[in-house]
């Protein structure tokens, strides 16, 4: 019995599995061998694997065929391996959507799907088959609730030249969503009847990710309905914000990031000196985030973690296995919400006391990390791949080093974590090249294990490096002048920030950062006091303008 983790879980799982039947496999570390191959290694010529055909993707089913047909060994893709054993499971969630307003999405559905429809006619392709439940959402300009702080709905949509088709519980929709989605030209089915409507397709050419689409739909498909494999047209149209998406996201920003302020004011004020667990403290976030009328939902659960807790990075406080915390060392808290006009991820790591000096110089040497790459002007195109190595080269040159991404992008109103753009040192996944108005997370960390855990995050908007985005009432725009940019300004970006919360100043070591680093964290801090100091009064004002002091002589 075995279980495949990557690195942001290694220490966690070891912990958790302790004692149980099964085997961390440490996914990517040297000599481990990943599912595939574990299975190529281990499994007699003539043996039989099963599976769901229903969760295995189609390229991954296809090169698991290719591969142990090799050795003579079968696959079953039509099993149910855990539903006859299931006792009491629940049945699909059957939670309401609701329609988002064009106030919010600035384009109507139908004229997203007659995009569609035209990159559709550029691949010569008849008909178009999504599975992404936040393609799905955005293109069709709805949201649910049947996935935990993912504002998305179970469905499937399939767009032919003529006509538009949802597949969703018609238990989850009312009277005025039927006809919202009847005037924007899509036909309603029930969802489970995908197959059948699959089966049924005249013959032509299906566009569909494989890397996404499952085997089960695609062994649906009559044998004269070939497959075109594209990247899904709305999981690329979607990665690149309109205006109106952009300025309701930049309001997100500064919403979350005033009630992330006033909770860390709360940490270190109140949670650290009365000795409050982590889920007592963390609660009082949540009642920040409630006092907004825009406030949906989490976009996570949230990370909140003390100590050497926070060493591991998606560790979760539970009511049996949690900390309390105390006036000293560090606390992380990361935190993201869901609101109409947008989605927010922010992480930030607070003294509550005195530090060691290895815990200062690991924050800053992480905020040294973010500051490389948030202030770093790039060519348009430049891929997810070389910019994380911006980041992590200040890590390197310490020889620390963490086992996850630099950053991610983010839906709107959807889930937090949603592609194509993704700053990782796995070039798998770190091929596409930034451009305007993409959105992404920063958040390099160190972590040592049994100590302590700091990771610093800020979402970002790439912009071009003489553009900057305001949203009405708040003056956000700021950036560090690199010197002249002379005629190519133009093919240059850089990323300008969605979050306005403070870096803790007890826990900077200002002699470890250049002149060059301490002008773009004043610049930051200016940038925080524009947008929150407005919004805040008495000891909070107090705080913010104390943590946003400039470092540099003005």
């Amino acid at each position: 019995a075995l279980l495949w983790a990557d690195g942001r879980y290694y220490i966690q799982a070891e912990k958790e599995l302790a004692g149980s039947a099964f085997e961390l496999m440490k996914q990517g570390a040297p000599g481990v061998p990943d599912v595939l191959g574990w299975l190529m290694q281990n499994l007699p010529e003539g043996s039989v694997l099963g599976a769901d055909g229903r969760l295995l993707p189609e390229a991954m089913a296809g090169k698991m065929e290719d591969a142990l047909a090799k050795k003579g060994i079968g696959l079953r893709f039509d099993l149910d391996l855990l539903g006859p054993i299931w006792e009491d499971r629940p049945p699909l969630p059957s939670g309401k959507i609701f329609r988002h307003d064009l106030a919010y999405t600035g384009r109507q559905a139908s004229v997203k799907i007659a995009d569609v429809r035209s990159k559709m006619k550029e691949d010569q392709a008849d008909y178009a088959l999504y599975v992404g439940l936040d393609d799905i959402g955005w293109l069709y300009n709805f949201r649910g609730s049947d996935v935990p702080n993912n504002a998305v709905a179970l469905a499937f949509a399939l767009i032919t030249q003529k006509e538009a088709f949802l597949f969703i519980d018609p238990v989850k929709l009312g009277s005025e969503d039927r006809d919202f989605f009847s005037g924007q030209g899509i036909t309603v089915l029930d969802y489970d009847s995908i197959g059948q409507h699959l089966a049924a397709l005249a013959p032509g050419r299906l566009a569909a990710d494989r890397n996404r689409v499952s085997r089960a739909l695609t062994a649906s498909l009559p044998g004269d309905v070939s497959l075109v494999q594209v990247k899904d047209y709305p999981f690329l149209m979607k990665a690149v914000l309109n205006e109106t998406e952009l300025l309701c996201q930049i309001r997100a920003g500064i919403r979350d990031s005033l009630a992330v302020t006033r909770y860390l004011y709360f940490v270190k004020e109140e949670a650290a000196p009365r000795g409050l667990t982590e889920i007592e403290a963390a609660a009082r976030l949540r009642e920040l985030r409630r006092e907004s009328v825009d406030f949906i939902i989490e976009s996570f659960p949230t990370i909140s973690a003390y100590g050497s807790n926070a060493a591991m990075m998606h560790y979760q406080a539970t009511d049996q296995d949690h900390s309390r915390l105390a006036p000293r060392g560090l606390y992380l808290v990361d935190c993201g919400a869901q609101s109409p006009d947008g989605t927010t991820d922010i992480t930030r790591t607070v003294s509550l006391g005195p530090l060691t000096p290895e815990e200062i110089a690991d924050y800053t040497m992480t905020l040294k990390s973010h500051i490389a790459l948030a202030s770093l002007p790039f060519l348009s195109g430049t891929s997810g791949t070389s910019l994380d190595a911006v980041a992590r080269s200040v890590m390197w040159r310490y020889g620390l080093d963490y086992k996850c991404g630099t950053g991610h992008g983010f839906g709107y109103l959807s889930g937090v974590h949603e592609g194509p753009q993704r700053l990782t040192h796995n070039p798998r996944f770190g091929d596409y090249g930034f451009r305007e108005n993409n959105v992404i997370t920063i958040e390099p960390g160190v972590y040592r294990q049994g100590r302590h855990g700091i990771r610093l995050e800020n979402d970002y908007v790439a912009q071009k490096i003489n553009k900057s985005v305001t949203a009405e009432g708040y003056d956000i725009a700021f950036h560090t002048e690199e010197g002249s940019l002379n005629e190519n300004q133009d093919i240059f970006l850089r990323f300008q920030t969605m979050t306005f919360v403070p870096f803790d100043r007890a826990a900077i070591d200002p002699a470890l950062l250049s002149r060059d680093e301490l002008l773009w964290l004043d610049d930051y801090h200016q940038a925080v006091r524009k947008a929150l100091s407005p919004l805040l009064e008495g000891p909070e004002l107090d705080f913010v303008l104390g943590e946003t002091e400039p470092f540099l002589e003005q």
